[in-house]
């Protein structure tokens, strides 16, 4: 593509190469009334990504663009980057730069040696001061939702030095932090896509660093951390262990005969000449078979009203499954349901899955008002507590080293196409972190019927972790400096599996939106994962929402003056914010 080709290619993408390309599409969108949104790693759910009209299903990793004249651009021809001012660190980086390698970038080229902390690791010996629990984004799609590592010390924030920006009319803009009134910079982490599209980001960079930690797999009772409390002799309260802990991430299992805590946790070190990292492990030995179980098991809980429709998810992970059939006879201890699910497998391994299904289909209602008891006996398999492991480890953490850059994504070892997790993230103010586990665990304890207190909980993880505060306007931990975000936020996430039957806003994620709103609790979501969306014309949510960020009302006259033609504006977008009134985009002379 060269600069005035306005074509799209084969995949329904634009890809131009340059900030003079960009500008090209966003006049002629401008110009023709047509809109105009871009894509990173397709990281966020997609319909805050991409126009309208979208895919049929609202997920994760929808890698292609919807049909109609509408303009979704890739930026996997503009990811260069360079150094402005040595001495400062200063590092000027194009938006298509992922920050770590992405596996679902459908061109195949954002590697780990085309991504931006590796080159900076490599080339330069310096970083950033954090990174989220996984590195696929671009580092536009990252800024854009405001995402955030786990800590409440350390914030990639801190390196944001500027943005160049493309406004609805093509015009280029630049905001830094050192401007004189750097007000307008703060609008920019997380925007949506909504002010423009930002071309380039000056990173103001920090010396490479290292990291060791451990990860104890626990219950509650052995756990070092005074998880419901304000802390005792045994351990610190969870707020106060956020506080202290340079990086630390928790995965809650809450499930009945589960209830065991991943608590991830590092510190940051200089490390010393001949440094070698001993990197964390997320699966164990066999990360890529473990991965590949989970995921058939998963489906087959998840889809117990409809097997047959989930054919096509489950065939996709038979092949590697063939070479490890010992993870078949460790299913064959889980009791009658286990036996059930490992005759499944052997079938389907044998016959393929379609006669697997006939043999299941019978069992299904068995199965599923089995699975209090079920449940808890296959989580221990892939994730034994500390004081159940076998050898040498028994009772010890896993313990590791590496360099920061690429141990604080912990979550990159997982496959996003065989555990494919959707989200919604709630943050709420640190000091209200000990009230908000304790209503959860109220939440999750209370049904006198197991499997209702499976629908709260789900089947998969809840993460625990925190962030600091911030002065982006629309960022979940944005403070005014003496309100009660000032001291940072303490941040829920309950995992989805998303190949399960059904909606996850309305059979999981809307109980902890209603469980914190009706118990008066503030709280902020994470711009790129679900939230709630009010029907055309209502507003229940929208003022919800306005009432937490103080500046909610100026971003929406920054938008409406940056993108007169509502390019950017999506019904999502309208839905979300409650601009219902905001015009399609119309031909301008």
């Amino acid at each position: 593509m060269v600069a005035g080709d306005l074509s799209a290619a084969k995949d329904g993408f634009y890809h131009p190469a340059s900030e003079a390309e960009l500008v090209s599409l966003v006049r002629t969108a401008y110009r023709e009334g047509r809109t105009l949104r871009v894509r990173g790693a397709a990281h966020s759910i997609s319909h805050a990504i991409y126009t309208d009209p979208l895919p049929p299903v609202n997920r994760v990793d929808e890698q292609s663009p919807p049909a109609g004249d509408n303009m979704n651009v890739m930026l996997d021809r503009y990811r260069g980057w360079r150094v402005k001012d040595e001495a400062r660190k200063l590092v000027e980086a194009d938006a298509g730069i992922h920050l770590g390698a992405d596996p679902s970038d459908p061109t195949g080229t954002a590697t780990l040696e085309t991504s931006l902390l590796w080159q900076l690791a490599t080339e330069k010996t310096w970083g950033l001061f954090d990174t989220g629990g996984v590195t696929h984004q671009t580092i536009s799609g990252f800024t854009a939702t405001g995402s955030s590592g786990g800590s409440l010390q350390f914030t990639s924030n801190k390196n944001l030095y500027s943005f160049r920006m493309i406004d609805g009319k093509g015009e280029v803009h630049e905001f830094s932090r050192h401007d004189p009134d750097p007000d307008l910079f703060y609008a920019m982490s997380p925007n949506l896509g909504l002010l423009g599209i930002v071309s380039t980001i000056t990173f103001e960079c920090t010396e490479m660093f290292a990291i060791e930690g451990e990860e104890a797999v626990t219950d509650e009772a052995s756990c070092a951390i005074d998880l419901f409390g304000t802390g005792d002799a045994n351990g610190p309260s969870l707020q106060e262990f956020l506080k202290d802990t340079d990086f630390a991430r928790i995965e809650w299992w809450p499930q009945r005969g589960v209830e065991r805590f991943v608590t991830w946790q590092a510190r940051r070190l200089s490390p010393d000449p001949g440094f070698r990292p001993s990197p964390y492990k997320r699966f164990g030995s066999a990360p890529e078979a473990s991965q590949q179980l989970i995921a058939i098991l998963f489906t087959i809980l998840g889809n117990l009203d409809h097997l047959s429709q989930a054919k096509a998810k489950l065939e996709d992970n038979f092949d590697e499954l063939r070479r490890v059939l010992e993870l078949l006879r460790a299913a064959r201890e889980l009791g009658p349901v286990g036996k059930l699910v490992a005759d499944f497998l052997s079938k389907a391994i044998d016959f393929g899955v379609d006669a697997a299904i006939t043999v299941l289909e019978p069992f299904a209602h068995e199965i599923k008002h089995a699975i209090p008891e079920f449940f808890p006996k296959l989580v221990a398999i892939f994730i034994p507590l500390d004081s159940e492991k076998d050898g040498d480890d028994k009772g010890q953490p896993q313990r590791f080293t590496d360099w920061g850059w690429s141990g604080l994504p912990m979550d990159n070892q997982v496959s996003d196409e065989l555990l494919p997790t959707e989200f919604t993230e709630a943050w709420v103010p640190v000091t209200r972190t000990q009230e908000v586990m304790q209503l959860l665990r109220a939440y999750f304890t209370d049904p006198e019927d197991a499997n209702e207190a499976y629908r709260r909980t789900g089947t998969y993880a809840w993460e625990l972790y925190s962030a600091m505060p911030a002065e982006f306007w629309l960022s979940p931990a944005y403070t005014t400096g003496d309100d009660e975000w000032a001291a940072g936020t303490f941040r829920i996430d309950p995992y989805w599996f998303a190949d399960n039957a059904g909606d996850p806003t309305e059979m999981l994620f809307a109980g902890l939106w209603q469980l914190l709103r009706e118990s008066g609790i503030p709280f902020r979501l994470h711009w790129g994962k679900f939230q709630p969306i009010d029907e055309p014309g209502r507003l229940d949510w929208v003022e919800f929402f306005r009432a937490q960020y103080p500046r909610w009302d100026d971003f929406l006259r920054l938008r409406a003056e940056r993108d007169p033609n509502n390019i950017f504006l999506t019904d999502y977008w309208r839905a979300r914010l409650g601009l219902w009134d905001e015009a399609a985009p119309s031909p301008r002379s």
